[in-house]
């Protein structure tokens, strides 16, 4: 027992003795591949760096819509710039009617697009308010760039990394017009004209596309502009105007009663036969008066 214990602390002393004599080296003073991933924070974009392009397909620019709700429907390509990928960061659209912008939320995106990133997006509108409107839509893409510095810590070498972005937008303009066109005054009134050519005129609160008009019922007949009503018959007729917006609203005005009532004409027919007649009479005189005279030669 006694020689036992003897080499256990004969052997703790000797392994006292290495442990003091040992130097521990670092594990990255050993290793010259480890490095540290530090990130700096933001610069400027990089010369040549292209930014998002973004396409609008709907609503139109210089525009009317009848319908306060609607789809923006658009797509953002990102190009790759100076060798390195790009990646879609941030999404939002500023509208004259509302307070701040509105951010779409790409994370949620991400996921219904089986975690891809989409490129294609539509964003429902909802209550804008009537009256001439803009907004603008912006794309923001975030890239980065990295630098390989040596320290003095030894073998040990750092990589920094700083980000940068690049912003597009895309503005257009728009109407919201759900209200029809009044007709604020005719020219043909509840009279009687003595013409078969009656002028029709209108004025309108606002601008028109189209004007349009039925008499008596029929069919609609579209005109540029101020026209007259020609051959019209004797008689009572009615007429109706339309007039028809950019944004398709149509307002129509109150159906008008008039009458046509033409003079009596002298026939023409009359006139003629009358002038025969006087012709005739005038030949018949000259024979007479040549008949006369031969029988008072023979006399």
């Amino acid at each position: 027992m006694k020689k036992k214990a003897l080499l256990t602390v004969a052997f703790i002393s000797v392994l006292l003795v290495a442990v003091a004599g040992t130097t521990f080296v670092s594990l990255g003073q050993a290793n010259p591949y480890i490095r540290d991933a530090i990130k700096e924070g933001e610069i400027s974009p990089p010369e040549g760096t292209k930014p998002p392009i973004i396409s609008i397909f709907s609503p139109a620019n210089q525009k009317s819509y009848q319908s306060n709700n609607f789809l923006l429907n658009f797509n953002v390509t990102i190009e790759r710039s100076n060798d390195v990928s790009l990646s879609l960061s941030e999404l939002y659209y500023i509208g004259s009617w509302q307070k701040g912008r509105a951010d779409v939320d790409l994370k949620s995106l991400f996921v219904k697009n089986n975690y891809t990133w989409p490129s294609a997006f539509s964003i429902n509108l909802t209550d804008v308010p009537e009256g001439p409107r803009w907004l603008e839509v912006f794309a923001v893409a975030t890239g980065f760039a990295y630098e390989t510095r040596h320290e003095i810590k030894g073998v040990f070498y750092t990589t920094y990394y700083v980000g940068y972005k690049v912003t597009s937008s895309s503005f257009f303009e728009f109407t919201i017009d759900n209200t029809a066109p009044s007709i604020l005054s005719l020219s043909v009134e509840n009279n009687t004209y003595a013409t078969s050519d009656v002028p029709l005129t209108l004025t309108v609160n606002e601008q028109v596309s189209q004007v349009t008009y039925s008499l008596d019922g029929q069919a609609n007949v579209t005109v540029a502009g101020n026209t007259t009503l020609t051959g019209l018959a004797n008689g009572e007729h009615s007429i109706t105007v339309y007039a028809t917006d950019p944004a398709g609203n149509t307002g129509a005005s109150k159906t008008t009663t008039f009458s046509v009532t033409l003079p009596e004409l002298f026939p023409t027919e009359l006139v003629v036969v009358a002038g025969a007649s006087v012709g005739f009479v005038s030949v018949s005189l000259v024979v007479f008066k040549i008949a006369f005279k031969k029988r008072v030669e023979k006399s």
